[in-house]
Order: structure tokens, then sequence, then C-alpha cells
């Protein structure tokens, strides 16, 4: 069976209530999950990827990332702290036998219409939005009795102010304000085709751009050359083979795209910071037990 690399199976600690509220002060590595996910900027600042859009965002701003975005966040400053919020479509979907969800969520969820990834500090209704996201830590975090009612009251709550700053978002704006640049399908065959060389012409190509144009446009986009792009594909999928399997480490390399295991170490331990052997040697011990 092949698995994607950058998919996730997302920790939920019970499934009969399917959220979970974490927070996070290092990096999110670029994956993708089934679920919903708000992220929520506590505090100092993120640049956020959702697909191929990659946003810097502020204390008190907001990322929203639909079921299956790619999506990714590197942070800015020492004191940043992103709080996640990621569950599934059910908590908030109706049954059905009320308008809420064909009227609201059935045309975002499919997806019909595109919801918006960002809401700034400028933006109407965060005021009230961030207030209710505190409320939901809370409730979340202390678990006292009805907590659940509250969690999902807060969320709804969210969500109804979001969807009026999304009628608004849809309304005809400024030519300047259109996007010149979407990479979402160019990230989306990176993803696919990670184990191959994709040169800048090809990429280019892709989205239409001139090679020297496109070098500068993805940089200023993700942050990272084309080439350090794949090698952070390349080594989740290797750190995951590490864990998950008993491929050496010099067969893992060939299948993530290293033809050179000197090379392949040497990436790998740039981008983790860590040898591959360290990563191996990590696994949890009850998985070294069940190899035995």
């Amino acid at each position: 069976m092949t698995v994607s690399p950058l998919k996730e199976n997302t920790f939920i600690p019970d499934r009969t209530f399917p959220i979970n509220v974490f927070a996070v002060t290092g990096e999110i590595r670029t994956h993708w999950h089934d679920h919903l996910e708000w992220i929520y900027v506590r505090k100092g600042q993120a640049r956020i990827q959702v697909d191929g859009a990659f946003e810097q965002l502020g204390k008190g701003e907001l990322a929203f990332v639909n079921a299956k975005q790619l999506h990714s966040a590197v942070k800015l400053a020492p004191d940043t702290e992103l709080i996640c919020i990621v569950f599934n479509e059910a908590l908030v979907r109706g049954s059905g036998l009320d308008i809420t969800e064909p009227h609201y969520f059935v045309p975002y969820l499919n997806p019909r219409v595109k919801w918006p990834s960002w809401m700034r500090t400028d933006a109407p209704y965060i005021e009230e939005m961030n207030a209710a996201f505190s409320r939901l830590l809370v409730e979340f975090t202390g678990k006292q009795a009805g907590y659940e009612l509250l969690v999902k009251a807060e969320l709804l709550r969210i969500f109804g102010l979001y969807f009026r700053y999304a009628e608004l978002h849809a309304a005809p704006a400024p030519a300047r304000a259109q996007k010149p640049y979407d990479f979402t399908s160019l990230l989306l065959t990176l993803r696919e085709r990670y184990q191959e060389t994709i040169s800048v012409g090809e990429a280019a190509r892709l989205v239409n751009l001139s090679p020297n144009h496109f070098c500068k446009i993805f940089k200023s986009v993700t942050g990272k050359t084309l080439i350090e792009y794949m090698h952070v594909l390349r080594v989740q999928e290797a750190e995951r083979l590490l864990l998950d399997t008993d491929y050496p480490v010099t067969e893992i390399a060939g299948l993530v795209g290293f033809s050179n295991m000197t090379y392949f170490g040497r990436v790998f331990k740039k981008v983790r910071s860590k040898a591959p052997s360290a990563i191996r040697k990590s696994r949890p011990a009850t998985r070294r037990a069940d190899e035995q």
C-alpha cells in the first residue's frame, strides 16, 4: 500500500468528541490531514503555508486549513506560540435537519466555495473571534462538566463570525488584490513527485514563469529554493520510513530519491539537525520490542 509522505494521522484524544487543541512553539512541518484546523497566533510571528499560499501572521491573527490542504508553519520570532485546533467536520456539521449544514458548511467543505485562508488584526470580527478562541482553550483545558457543549458552542461562534467575514471577502475586490502567483498546483505536483529530479525549468513551466523569475518568486513565497523545498519533502518521508519500517538506511535513501548515501546523510542532518541513525534509534521502545 502506498502511503502519502505528507499525510498526518492526527491524534484525537477522544474519538467520540473529535477535537484536539494544543500549543506549538516550534515549527509545523509540511503535512495534510483529513480534519479541519484553525491555527491561532497567540504570540510572536510565523510564516504559515496553506496549499500554495504563504503568509506572515502576527499575534492575534488566524489561518484556516480545510481538510486535505497542505500546510506548515515556521516561527519568525523566538517567543512565537501557535494554538492549533484540529477537529473533524462532524463536530460542526448538523444532521441535515436544519438549514445550517446545506447553507453554510456543505458549499465550503465540498468545496464549491473557497474559504479565506487568513484573518488579520484589521479584519472585521477578529476581536470577537479571538475572545471565542480564548474561551474555547480554557474550556478544553479545564474539562469541567459540560465542557464539550461549551467548546462546540465557541467553535460554532467562530464559524458564524467567519462566515460573515467570508461573505465580505467574496465581494468583488480591486484588481491589485488578485493574487498573481498561485503555486498550489505546483506544490501538489512536487508532493507527488518528490523522489524525482525536477529542474527549475520544468517547475517554472508549470506556473508559466521564466526560470529566473520563478526562482525569485518561489523563494519569496516559500522561504526556500526549489531544491531546499524538495529536500524537506524527501527528508520527511525518510524520517517516516526510519520510524515506521525496518528498511536499511541505504535503501531508504534510494526510496526517497537520493542516489548518494553521503549526500543523503548531509541533507538529512541539515534539515533535521540529526543524523538518520539517530532518528532510527529514537523509535519508541514498543516498536523496537515488536521487531525482536
